[in-house]
């Protein structure tokens, strides 16, 4: 399989995508947490509202990005993080109090199938 580019809008080095290329293109060797920011707030890109809860687990990330949809419509903060730390942060995920604009998703690895 060929590795997946997101196309860079030039005028401000954001990452343009829409939910099912960003879907289609997560390894599936590790887990995200996904907050999707909708609305057309003025463009706003800004997650402050999942930053408190991000340097929490610091520790567990791997990368985050920040996607755009190219509508516009939608700003996604997609964060990798390492593996065999999904299960202790996702119990934090149902105690977050977040605006009803932001909806996180999470995404676990899928195991290896080992056969004999």
């Amino acid at each position: 399989m060929r590795p997946f580019k997101m196309p860079m809008n030039k005028n401000n080095n954001t990452i343009l995508a829409n939910f099912a290329e960003i879907k289609q293109n997560l390894d599936p060797s590790f887990d995200y947490i996904i907050f999707e920011k909708t609305g057309s707030t003025g463009g706003s890109s800004d997650f402050s509202e999942a930053d408190a809860f991000i340097t929490r687990y610091q520790k567990a990330v791997i990368t985050q990005k920040v996607h755009h949809d190219p509508t516009g419509k939608h700003h996604l903060l997609v964060v990798k993080l390492k593996v065999d730390e999904l299960d202790e942060i996702s119990q934090e995920i149902l105690n977050l109090t977040l605006p009803e604009e932001i909806t996180v998703y999470v995404y676990g690895r899928r195991p290896s199938i080992e056969t004999a």
